[in-house]
């Protein structure tokens, strides 16, 4: 039998504190990746940003300009293929400090910060990441993006 083909589209946020960036990690994994997740049928990039950060976090977040998309290719550990479209957006959250790792919502993850300057060398995943996203902060506009859903226009 065929492996499932599919996309997966997912929205992802960077939240950098103090110079430090927030990293999502599920109990017991050897890598940390950005806090989101799966954007559902009907639901705009940012809407499910905030939703997921909602889900993650158990806070509003303020969803802000969008940093671009990064495509990412890997095999589950049972040997099955994923092909994931990350769209970035930056967020904020009011009260966030970088000195403290934020409480989760979720029991099966955990957050921690990460200062920027040592991106290149941790376990971020996309591996890409760590090197694309320190340009992608580094521009002061939106990358290009359109979206005709509800409430999915940036706010500043």
């Amino acid at each position: 039998m065929k492996p499932e083909r599919r996309i997966e589209f997912i929205a992802r946020g960077v939240c950098v504190v103090g110079g430090r960036l927030m990293l999502c990690r599920r109990k017991g994994a050897d890598y940390s990746y950005l806090p989101g997740g799966h954007i559902e049928w009907g639901e705009g990039a940012r809407a499910s940003l905030r939703r997921e950060l909602r889900e993650e976090l158990g806070r509003a977040a303020v969803v802000g300009r969008f940093l671009g998309a990064v495509e990412n290719r890997y095999a589950k550990r049972s040997g099955a293929p994923v092909c994931e479209f990350n769209l970035l957006f930056e967020f904020r959250i009011r009260g966030l400090r970088s000195d403290t790792p934020p409480p989760s919502a979720e029991e099966r993850i955990g957050f921690e910060w990460i200062p920027l300057r040592r991106l290149a060398r941790g376990d971020l995943e996309p591996r890409l990441l760590r090197r694309w996203l320190p340009r992608a902060l580094a521009r002061r506009s939106d990358a290009a993006w359109g979206s005709n859903y509800p409430g999915d226009r940036p706010r500043p």
